[in-house]
Order: C-alpha cells, then structure tokens, then sequence
C-alpha cells in the first residue's frame, strides 16, 4: 500500500515539473512572437503616382531611406545634399499600432532608391541644384542622344544669354566651324501658371524642355539655308557626334525654362 502511495506521490510530482516545464517554454515562445510583432512593420493603403513629383531633404541630420518593410537602413539623405528624389508611390506603414506614411523615393540619376517618412521631405525640385542652372544645362544636354558637351563652345554660351542672334554666336566660332554650326534657342512659359508648376517642380523640368526643343526641331526657322539644311528632319535622337553647349536660365529668371542651344556638325 505504502508502495502504491508513493508512485502516486512521484506521479503528481513529474506531472506537475512537466506542466511548470510546459508553461515556461510557452511563455518564452510568446515573449518571442511578442519581441517579431513589436519590430515588424505591415504595409496599409498605397497610392501610386504615374508621374513622379519632386521633393528634397534640407537637413543636416541623419534621415535614411528604408528597404521595403522598413527592415534594412539603405541610405542616409544626409549624404545626398544636392538630390532631387521622385515619389512613385505612398505607403501606410504600421508598427506598434501606430501608423506613418513613408514615400517610395528614386533619385534623379535612378541610381539610389528607399522609403522615407514624409515629414522629412520638402516638395519641389532641390533648390541648390536648380539655382546653380548645371542641372538644366546636363537635362538638356542628355537629350540630345550622342551629343559632346563643348568646353569651348560652353565659353562662348556662357558669354551673354541675351544673346539671341545666328551671327552673334557664329562670329565667335572658329572659321573652320562656321558652316556647321547650328543654334537653338526655346522660351520659358508665356503661361504664369505653367511658369509656377515649373518652379514649384510640379512640372518636370526636362519634359519641360524636351517638348520645346521638339517644336524647335521640327518648326525650325528657314531663313538662314545652310543652318537649316543641317538641322532638317532631325530629331533628338540624331546628334551624335554633335559638338553641343547649353546655357539654361536660372530659376531666378523671369523667363526660367528658357535655354540657349549651341550645336556643332561633325567635319564631314
């Protein structure tokens, strides 16, 4: 009998550890899934832009841009001063039954990408940028497939932008380079609304551009023969091995958008 007792006695003992034992590991796989849930980020409602808009990071402190679930630090904006970033979509991140809205931001060259928070972006082209007139100037330069950007011939750009004469620009060229030269020249927005879409960024700066110089192209003023014998039905794509030079109106002009276009034919 007294046997019998004490496997009973060891019986409820070893059941009871075991529930203990049962009980902690429990515990710990929740503090587990409770620490996984508290670092998780869930995305919510998105919102895609089919054109991207423009915005900048002002600060100075240390602001990253994050993988897709907020998991990964990728950049830091900081180091990205003079960056214009594009918005292609809008996400609500939750976390910690909290919620954000964190943007899906490229930068201008395509080359460095991530999620920031909203709040640390300020709308519009990036001003350090777009004031030097540089990037324009590249904007343009880029469109022109194949085209050589010219110091020299950005030395006589640069001489005055009021210039707006064939001969002006032509007499400072070199003789051997006369015949081939070829000068276009396109106006900022005549419209004062489109004029603040340009410099508020809500307007592409390059579509901006590209669509002006396509008129120019394909309207291009025939009074000077040899100049338009050069450029008749051409289009952006046809200019390689172009000597070319732009000088872009900054955007404290009240003609921004407006550009001065040197171009050179290759000797034949």
């Amino acid at each position: 009998m007294k046997e019998v007792i004490m496997k009973k006695i060891i019986l409820t003992t070893f059941l009871a550890l075991g529930a203990l034992a049962g009980g902690v590991g429990f515990s710990n796989n929740q503090s587990t899934l409770s620490i996984q849930a508290n670092t998780t980020y869930t995305w919510g409602k998105t919102k895609a832009y089919p054109n991207p808009k423009p915005f900048y990071y002002s600060g100075e402190s240390s602001v990253y841009l994050w993988s897709k679930y907020h998991t990964t630090k990728l950049h830091n904006l900081k180091n990205y001063p003079k960056t214009t970033w594009y918005l292609s979509k809008s996400v609500q991140m939750k976390h910690n039954g909290k919620s954000a809205i964190y943007y899906a931001v490229t930068s201008g060259n395509g080359k460095v990408s991530g999620y920031v928070w909203r709040g640390y972006l300020t709308k519009g082209i990036n001003p350090i940028v777009t004031n030097s007139t540089k990037a324009a100037e590249a904007a343009i330069t880029d469109l022109f497939t194949g085209a050589i950007h010219d110091s020299q011939l950005q030395t006589i750009a640069n001489k005055n932008v009021s210039i707006d004469s064939y001969n002006d620009y032509q007499s400072m060229l070199d003789p051997s380079e006369q015949n081939r030269f070829v000068s276009l020249s396109i106006a900022g927005p005549s419209n004062s609304a489109v004029s603040k879409e340009l410099i508020d960024g809500e307007l592409s700066y390059k579509d901006y551009v590209k669509e002006r110089i396509t008129n120019a192209l394909t309207n291009f003023d025939q009074r000077n023969t040899d100049e338009y014998n050069l450029i008749k039905g051409k289009s952006l794509a046809d200019f390689n091995g172009w000597k070319i030079a732009v000088k872009a109106l900054p955007i404290t002009s009240a003609a921004y958008g407006g550009a001065f276009i040197l171009l050179i034919a290759p000797a034949s």
